[in-house]
């Protein structure tokens, strides 16, 4: 059972994989599923489904105090793996300094309930754990009860077609923490491919129906639902993220295991769609198996990776004309105004900003083109000599054009929509000759609307300095921009004061 190689640090199976000798010795049903390798070394039989299902029991147990049933015909969760997943979670709560009243949601808890089983017994977490499956609900909700977390675990039925809109609306007192999921990451036509039926609505990837694909190193057995949903993981995450641009900050944390690195190209494009989110692509290990995972959040003010490095605030101090806060909100934002970088005033007066393009270089020039006259639209005769072009005249004229277009990757912000056209022209009634137009299109286009920068002004009252503090996006531009209001700065103590926060 190869575990150590990139595993989460706090994982136990980093360091100390399980001792299948000692747990043969204490588990009879265990030992079954063992046999003894030319080394004389005791190996398991992964290519029994049986043999997976009773390690993940025994290890639940023996190392979690958990008591889970596992249904035959139902996935059975590899445990190093799904660690990993809760301790991530648990380092964006540490590094976040989140304490009290941790709420999580499991969307697709399945019948071993596992996350939040995790979750709960080792930190104490909330769960609601949504599962579409009768069975995996009733087993989910009987290992809950069996390992007494009814306090910390309520198990939901929900509709296939619901993910989380209804249970944050259903709990509108709740600030949820974070929710997370484990979705299926193929499409029915894949998990055929690698799968075959074994019994009703039960498929096990022992064989393939082609016949060509060796034997896998790991016996899987689950239902189809637990294997495959229309679209793959694009199409389910996809809606996760469109549930969250409603919700936004409802939940602190948006967080979803991602099986092929694939799809996570079509995921990070769905989310550079909206400017205020801020994401963040984690990769888990557990042996030769590689599982991704994709966090993202509509809080400004939350770290999402341990990874980032301090970056020291630029500070800058303010001439003796700014003297109050009023008066530093005022002249910021007018700043902010003339430069196009969106803010917004948030707790302690303090201003959060998002440039999503560089409007701040190069200001001279762009002054300078903007009062260049525009050049007359129809040439006239001067000196005997003729125009270049003379005006096409056509058989019919259009009175009216109607153009509304839009940009993105060709589909709906909010859907999978897709694509719409839409074009017609009649005629004007009051001249034979003319026509009305119409057009209507939506057309894909390169525009990466993802921020340049992020970041937030703050000032303090004993030094009189304005501070500048960068949140994610790039810090060069941070700096340009700070080095663009040092400018504004410097121009201030030569303006007479009633100039020094006028607003256009």
């Amino acid at each position: 059972m190869a575990c150590k190689k990139g595993m989460h640090p706090r994982n136990p199976y980093r360091d100390k994989p399980p001792d299948f000798s000692s747990l043969a010795r204490k588990h009879a049903e265990f030992r079954s599923h063992c046999y003894v390798a030319p080394n004389g070394k005791l190996l398991l039989n992964f290519r029994s489904s049986d043999a997976v299902r009773a390690l993940t029991k025994i290890l639940l147990q023996e190392d979690f105090g958990l008591n889970v049933e596992l249904p035959s015909d139902c996935l059975v969760p590899r445990v190093p793996q799904r660690l990993n997943y809760v301790l991530f979670i648990d380092d964006l709560i540490k590094m976040n300094k989140l304490k009290d009243d941790i709420i999580g949601i499991d969307i697709g808890t399945g019948a071993s309930c596992i996350y939040a089983l995790l979750g709960a017994k080792n930190f104490k977490w909330h769960f609601v754990a949504t599962e579409t499956d009768a069975l995996a609900v009733e087993v989910a909700s009987k290992n809950v009860a069996q390992n007494s977390l009814e306090e910390y675990i309520d198990v939901v039925a929900v509709d296939k077609d619901r993910l989380i809109k209804d249970i944050v609306r259903e709990h509108p007192s709740s600030q949820f923490t974070f929710c997370m999921c484990n979705p299926p990451f193929y499409e029915q036509e894949e998990s055929e491919q690698k799968f075959s039926y074994i019994a009703g609505g039960v498929m096990s990837n022992s064989s393939s129906s082609s016949g060509v694909r060796s034997a896998p190193h790991s016996a899987t057995i689950a239902r189809t639902n637990e294997l495959s949903v229309d679209g793959g993981e694009v199409a389910f995450v996809g809606r996760l993220i469109e549930d969250s641009v409603i919700l936004q900050k409802s939940v602190m944390f948006y967080t979803s295991m991602i099986g092929k690195k694939s799809s996570l190209t079509e995921l990070k494009k769905k989310l550079r769609r909206f400017p205020n989110v801020r994401f963040i692509v984690e990769t888990l290990n557990q042996g030769k198996t590689q599982r991704w995972i994709l966090t993202w959040t509509f809080h400004s003010n939350l770290k999402l990776s341990l990874l980032t490095k301090d970056f020291a605030p630029l500070e800058m101090p303010l001439p003796d004309q700014i003297n109050n806060e009023d008066q530093i909100l005022s002249w910021m934002k007018r700043i902010l105004d003339e430069i196009d970088i969106n803010y917004e005033e948030i707790e302690n007066r303090r201003l959060h900003c998002e440039a999503i393009r560089n409007t701040w270089s190069q200001q001279r020039q762009r002054k300078r083109l903007l009062n260049i006259p525009s050049a007359p639209l129809c040439s006239t005769v001067s000196d005997g000599v003729m125009p270049a072009k003379k005006r096409i005249r056509l058989a019919k004229v259009d009175v009216g054009v109607n153009v509304a277009m839009g940009v993105g990757d060709g589909r709906d912000s909010f859907g999978e929509a897709g694509n719409f056209n839409h074009c017609f022209s009649e005629q004007f009634k009051l001249c034979a000759g003319k026509v009305n137009v119409s057009v209507q299109a939506y057309i894909p286009s390169i525009i990466d609307i993802n921020s340049a920068v992020r970041f937030c002004v703050d000032w303090s009252e004993d030094c009189n300095i304005l501070i500048l503090k960068w949140i994610d996006g790039s810090r060069q531009a941070l700096h340009q921009i700070s080095q663009y209001v040092r400018n504004q700065l410097q121009k201030m103590e030569k303006m007479p004061l009633s100039l020094c926060f006028a607003r256009d």
